[in-house]
């Protein structure tokens, strides 16, 4: 994506999985919120009463373009309030019923997921943390194994998860299965069995500050509890007024993204073929991290170029990507995820970038990348070869 920046230079945004800017559609739907519908949904009058049609609205919206029920759709302020939420009502609620305070979890999720088990684990819970695969979270299950956590999409290599398998088994056992669905709601069917599902309104062009959490569980007795105590908003489960402007953003956004689903999946093979001829053609050396990746996130190991390196030639050119998730601090170690994946090889770890792609992603970005990927590249060896001449 070219945008005009201060100064009048332009710049190519290869970040999208970090966050993404707010389309216009949804721009449009959240001002006229702001401006025109601006009531409370908790108010008597018909200005409220008009701001709580368009919330429910809103709802039913998201709960048919993703194949749940309204009922089961609570709006949050991000993913990692859906996330925290979801894991810790379902495991005290396991736990209460006498089901045991085990609960198994991958190895490769994000910090609103992996921080929130690692908070339970003080709080008496025991974790197992392992790696993605069915047979991993089989052998780690016991008798008083309560519930099992898996992402559908790894945010920093793109790894695509087996939840249809692992939600399968979990139903089978009767263990809850949360899924952190940020990476791809709008941009995968949503077509295997959980209990909870955790989403966020910025990685689909909607404003930050908004998310959702889909609960639908398997047990009668397994029900939501509060976060959040107060006014009994969000059916007495989410207290704290709506954000109706945004959530209105958000249900715009998913019915978007869903319509353009397949015509976004085309467009991002195109430009994955077009990224690594590219890298080819230039000679770089490289390899891509992870299993059964989208094509819309691409974590590249580039040999013997550190990434803080690579990020800073980048950005003096203009161009916008990462090192892994922008949800630590803005700093860069090295990668938890990479370690998991490739415990024997330290290089990678902190010699690895992540590009991802979005809807104005074209392949003359993808074209200058490589580019300048290769100018980097070719000024490592002349400066090799300098100080080796000078030895």
């Amino acid at each position: 994506m070219d945008v005009i920046v201060q100064g009048g230079d332009t710049m190519i945004y290869l970040d999208y999985a970090a966050t993404t800017p707010v389309r216009s559609e949804v721009a449009a739907a959240v001002q006229e919120m702001l401006l025109q519908e601006f009531g409370n949904p908790s108010s008597s009058h018909q200005l409220g009463k008009r701001a709580k049609q368009r919330l429910e609205s809103a709802r039913r919206r998201i709960a048919v373009a993703l194949g749940v029920k309204s009922e089961d759709v609570f709006f949050t302020g991000g993913a990692t309030e859906a996330n925290n939420w979801a894991i810790r009502s379902q495991a005290y609620q396991a736990r209460v019923l006498g089901r045991g305070n085990h609960l198994v979890c991958t190895a490769i999720e994000h910090p609103a997921v992996s921080e929130t088990c690692q908070a339970l684990e003080r709080e008496g819970f025991t974790v197992s943390y392992v790696q993605p695969t069915v047979e991993a979270f089989q052998a780690a299950s016991h008798e008083g194994t309560i519930g099992w956590i898996a992402m559908s999409v790894n945010n920093e290599v793109g790894s695509q998860l087996p939840v249809h398998d692992l939600g399968a088994f979990a139903k089978e056992r009767g263990i809850w299965f949360h899924v952190d669905a940020v990476q791809s709601v709008g941009r995968i069917a949503l077509d295997f069995p959980f209990t909870s599902l955790a989403s966020s309104g910025h990685k689909l062009y909607a404003p930050k500050g908004v998310g959702l959490l889909i609960y639908q569980p398997w047990h009668d007795k397994m029900t939501l509890q509060p976060l959040l105590h107060g006014g009994g908003q969000e059916r007495k489960k989410r207290s704290g007024t709506e954000n109706t402007p945004y959530i209105i953003g958000l249900a715009t956004a998913i019915e978007l993204a869903i319509a353009g689903r397949d015509a976004f999946r085309e467009q991002c093979e195109q430009l994955s073929a077009r990224l690594y001829q590219q890298l080819e053609k230039a000679g770089i050396a490289y390899e891509r991290n992870g299993t059964h990746q989208v094509p819309y996130i691409h974590s590249l190991w580039l040999k013997g170029q550190l990434a803080s390196q690579t990020l800073i030639h980048m950005d003096l050119a203009g161009i916008y990507l990462s090192a892994g998730s922008a949800c630590s601090a803005g700093s860069i170690v090295d990668s938890r995820i990479l370690q998991v994946y490739y415990p024997n090889e330290p290089a990678r770890w902190r010699e690895s970038v992540r590009l991802s792609f979005g809807l104005d992603t074209t392949e003359q970005d993808i074209d200058r990348f490589v580019e300048q990927l290769k100018q980097l590249t070719e000024r490592k060896q002349q400066l090799w070869h300098s100080h080796n001449k000078q030895n």
